[in-house]
């Protein structure tokens, strides 16, 4: 028993002899040991219990998707229906590699054949985008997407009946106006109609589509293997007419409507109201978004008007005037909306599909059925990448900035990668068969890091941040940004390549510029907040 001394007010607690002390000690250790036992097993157990939780809530969500797209809800039919041009958009990129049958058909030269797949399909986008972001405001965004679908199919069967380089040049640029209005129009048709528990699920849908019509070009290339060429061409391209009219009967039938933001705008703030309630808003989120509607209808139809409106009666007003009131955050985020678009346009559309005739021929790995299997598989890749990104942004529009970062990182990364197998694989007496290897899995990892951010992301960045009263016709601008990188990137990453002969210097300076652009988006590009009428009325 241990011995209490005290002397001058100090206490001294003086230990029993070792004989004595040997029980009490034991039992001590007997005592700690079963804590740590004890800790240990309630952490494993609450570990447990935490990935059971994780694996049944990503199965419920998985299971939810999976239903939402059997039997879709009344706000997912929206969402893809307007996001069909985007699945136009995935055909018309991938198909090109079909169309260059097109100069062996009509006796195209080199130049006119460059002109009419890089310098019609960009600029009529630019164009299209532009000339919607004006007139989605006026006319509504569901009457511009119906006319992007009736241009869209006139074009393409002007070109599909084409005998001649101009008129198959004039109905390419019809298609691909037709297009760009749909790109413009889509996203913030979700944007604006998609409740906030549902906009990061449901805006992952154009990037689902735009995957989905790269697969369809790849399985319609395979699957016309034994038909001429100077038929399949025309046949693959005749063959999206179809749905492309059966889409402009949707949009124009009265089940779809138009967006409640602009129902607002008009005045109409009842209709906008029983809009959000079909689409699955949820009783706070419509009481408060119709308020805001509300406040918005009051504010445009007290507007002043503008004092020279008499004298320049042919002038569209109120743009400029929106611009300026917007001072604060405006600039900051259509730079920022116009950056992701041009770093998309820069780096991921395009990329791995432009490398896999290099790497292929390479390896003298060149057949009829190589290109179209490997683009596939490609697509493939993506697709189930962008059903992860899917499932994380889900209902949470928190997640998109690090979806972003995330898949901007990864891909500075792989380029390195991809770096050093070019360099590797450029000489002779290094191991080229690992080099291949490598390559070919950078790519598909590429494709999967596009896929979960750098894909489907600076789509809905914009039209969830920008005001909106300005939101269309500063997204055109964004999206001729964007084309025209498009079409300086058409020229010079082909020139780049075959001036210097160094694959992997190419890679390197991509690597370098998806760099700078992470570190732009970590700087500038902020979080969006589901507010998407930003206070337009105070």
């Amino acid at each position: 028993m241990a011995r209490v001394v005290r002397f001058r007010d100090e206490v001294e607690i003086i230990p029993p002899s070792s004989s004595s002390c040997f029980p009490a000690a034991a039992c001590n250790l007997l005592k700690m040991a079963g804590n740590k036992i004890t800790g240990a097993v309630s952490h494993l157990l609450h570990g447990a219990a935490h990935c059971v939780h994780s694996v049944a809530t990503f199965s419920g969500n998985v299971w939810w998707v999976f239903k939402d797209v059997i039997r879709p809800s009344p706000m997912s039919s929206l969402a893809w229906t307007a996001s069909f041009p985007f699945f136009l958009y995935g055909y018309d990129v991938a198909i090109q590699d079909s169309t260059f049958y097109l100069r062996h058909d009509l006796h195209l030269s080199g130049s006119e054949l460059a002109v009419y797949l890089t310098c019609t399909g960009r600029v009529g986008y630019a164009v299209g985008a532009v000339a919607a972001g004006v007139a989605a405001n006026y006319f509504g965004r569901r009457y511009v997407l119906a006319a992007g679908g009736v241009l869209y199919t006139a074009g393409t069967l002007v070109v599909t009946f084409t005998s001649g380089y101009v008129e198959s040049t004039v109905g390419r640029a019809l298609a691909c106006f037709g297009v760009g209005m749909g790109l413009l129009v889509g996203p913030i048709f979700i944007a604006e109609t998609a409740p906030s528990t549902t906009r990061g699920y449901h805006g992952t849908f154009p990037q689902v589509l735009m995957v989905v019509g790269t697969i369809t070009v790849h399985v319609l290339d395979l699957a016309f293997l034994r038909v001429p060429r100077h038929l399949a061409w025309r046949l693959m391209l005749g063959v999206s007419a179809l749905p492309t009219a059966y889409f402009t009967y949707a949009v124009i039938s009265r089940r779809f409507t138009d967006t409640p933001s602009w129902m607002a705008m008009r005045g109409q703030v009842r209709a906008a109201e029983v809009l959000m309630e079909r689409c699955g808003a949820s009783g706070t989120e419509s009481y408060d978004r119709g308020y805001h509607l509300e406040r918005l209808a009051r504010f445009l139809t007290c507007h002043v008007p503008d004092p020279h409106a008499d004298r320049f009666p042919g002038r569209i007003t109120g743009f400029w005037g929106d611009v300026f009131h917007y001072a604060d955050d405006y600039p900051r985020d259509a730079f920022a909306a116009a950056v992701l678009y041009v770093a998309q346009e820069a780096m991921f559309e395009q990329m791995a599909l432009r490398l896999v005739p290099t790497v292929l021929t390479r390896h003298t790995l060149v057949s009829r059925w190589s290109f179209p299997i490997a683009g596939l598989v490609l697509a493939l890749v993506r697709l189930a990448a962008t059903s992860i990104s899917m499932h994380v942004a889900g209902r949470s529009m928190a997640r998109r900035r690090g979806l972003l970062l995330v898949g901007l990182g990864v891909s500075a990364c792989l380029l390195g990668l991809l770096s050093g197998t070019a360099f590797v694989d450029a000489h002779e007496h290094l191991s080229s068969e690992m080099a291949f290897a490598l390559t070919s899995v950078g790519l598909l990892a590429l494709e999967a890091a596009v896929g979960v951010g750098p894909g489907p992301v600076p789509w809905t960045y914009g039209p969830e941040v920008l005001p909106l009263t300005v939101r269309a016709p500063t997204l055109g601008l964004c999206l001729t940004f964007k084309f025209a990188s498009g079409v300086l990137l058409g020229w010079t990453f082909p020139q780049l390549f075959f001036t210097f002969h160094r694959a992997w210097l190419v890679f390197l300076g991509a690597a370098a510029v998806t760099s700078l652009f992470f570190l732009f988006c970590c700087r500038f590009v902020r979080m969006t907040t589901c507010r998407l009428l930003m206070d337009e009325s105070d």
